[in-house]
């Protein structure tokens, strides 16, 4: 039976490993991504209520619209995406590298970008039976959020006081109804609710009625039984260890902040040929951390695969507004632009 060999497998579904994706698809890259959890957008869904004001072109943007934009930019080419597989051992091969999770489920690959985090975000779940099997019930921290979907619908939010009074003053714009259940006294910047928020201190939520599973109310504490359409909750999040192993060969490390983070350069190359870093598990000398610098060390790293791949690739690529692989979708998007 014969291998399938990728181009390129990126392990991490976070910003850099999305553009990373999306760089490699315009390259016309056979491309694998690989995420531990079950959702994309790495650490945005953490703050996905809050604003981002220091990527350019996006200032004063949702958190949730970019990671909604980035996981889309990934989709846009055929890439495939596999999701609760995280990546334990890398081994190199005689043609490139082979990669296994925690399921022993190997693929084999030219080259490799690691655009993992040091650890993987796992939220703080409920603990009523069967939880975990409800369509419309949603982890803040992990499932990213398009607040506009929720247009007249009642959405109830449960757990962090100060995380659901923000969700909460969003969501009142599009929602029918807000309901918010905290075991909290209090919540922050009530002031700013309007007449389609409900508040409900000090209580807990203690059971689900489902149809098809799809919750269609809650149980509260206080006895209470609620209609709902969605359930948000936000209980905090644990992050697990993401330590991969280098089974017949090794990377060069350095420590910084207390951590041990792989040493790369700023074209996010490794002392290994066909590995590249891009994100927070990379370190080099003014490195820059920041959200638009990761995105230009996605764009970085598919063109060093390239170029690994074919000596004679282009570093730089024609700019999106006149590169023909989005000329289809350009003409057809001006004529319903403002639509």
């Amino acid at each position: 039976m014969t291998k399938e060999m990728y181009d390129v497998v990126i392990v991490g579904g976070g910003p850099a490993g999305l553009y990373s994706s999306f760089s490699c698809g315009m390259r016309q890259l056979n491309v694998k991504l690989i995420e531990a959890s079950a959702t994309l957008g790495g650490r945005l869904p953490l703050y996905q209520e809050q604003f981002i004001w220091d990527l350019g072109g996006a200032q004063g943007q949702l958190a949730s619209d970019i990671a909604a934009n980035l996981i889309a930019g990934a989709k846009q080419f055929p890439t495939e995406i596999v999701l609760d597989q995280k990546v334990e051992k890398i081994r190199k091969e005689e043609t490139g590298f082979s990669l296994t999770t925690q399921d022993n489920l190997t693929t084999y690959a030219k080259t490799v970008i690691l655009a993992s985090s040091l650890g993987i975000i796992q939220p703080r779940k409920l603990k009523i039976a069967g939880s975990d099997s409800y369509s419309n019930l949603h982890y803040l921290v992990v499932d990213v959020i398009k607040f506009r979907a929720y247009a007249d619908q009642t959405v109830l939010l449960y757990g962090n006081p100060d995380s659901i009074s923000d969700y909460a003053i969003l969501l009142q714009n599009v929602a029918k109804e807000v309901i918010l259940v905290t075991k909290k006294s209090e919540l922050p910047n009530s002031e700013q609710f309007l007449d389609n928020v409900s508040t409900f201190t000090k209580t807990e939520l203690t059971s689900f009625k489902a149809d098809q599973q799809v919750i269609t109310s809650v149980t509260l504490s206080d006895g209470q039984e609620l209609r709902v359409s969605h359930v948000f909750v936000h209980l905090g999040m644990k992050r697990e260890a993401s330590a991969i192993s280098f089974d017949n060969f090794e990377v060069a490390t350095v420590d910084q902040h207390g951590h041990a983070f792989i040493q790369n350069q700023p074209d996010t190359t490794t002392d290994v040929p066909g590995l590249f870093v891009v994100g927070d598990l990379g370190g080099y000398s003014g490195k820059n951390y920041m959200l638009a610098a990761c995105l230009a060390e996605g764009a970085e790293a598919a063109a060093q695969v390239a170029i690994h791949l074919d000596e004679t690739a282009q570093r730089q690529l024609i700019v999106s507004t006149h590169n023909d692989i989005f000329k289809e979708q350009n003409d057809a998007r001006r004529l319903t632009y403002f639509n």
